[in-house]
């Protein structure tokens, strides 16, 4: 989750907030079963993107929910291992002399 910077105009904040209260009226003025579709589709999107939710299992949006933050952290430390290693393989290869007499 992402926090607003205090450094930040209060001017950009309040149109922030102006723009996402104008999007929850708009909901709140569409249908009241049409919001509910949208949110069961999200729902049925994300259970068929994470691998790790069984797809012939009932599974509650709660546990959706989880298996999400689950997957999310899984991806974000596979990145940062990766940095790791890049930065690593970098640190620690071999130097090379290059035919004009300079190390790289």
């Amino acid at each position: 989750m992402k926090a607003i910077s205090p450094v930040r105009a209060v001017r950009s904040c309040y149109r922030a907030v102006c723009c996402v209260s104008e999007q929850s009226l708009t909901i709140s003025r569409s249908e009241p079963g049409s919001a509910l579709c949208d949110m069961n589709d999200c729902y049925s999107r994300l259970k068929a993107l994470v691998p790790s939710i069984p797809q012939n299992k009932t599974v509650s949006q709660v546990e959706i929910l989880q298996h999400v933050i689950d997957y999310i952290c899984d991806l974000q430390i596979a990145l940062e291992a990766e940095d790791k290693l890049r930065t690593l393989q970098v640190c620690t290869a071999p130097r090379v002399l290059r035919s004009c007499g300079s190390w790289v």
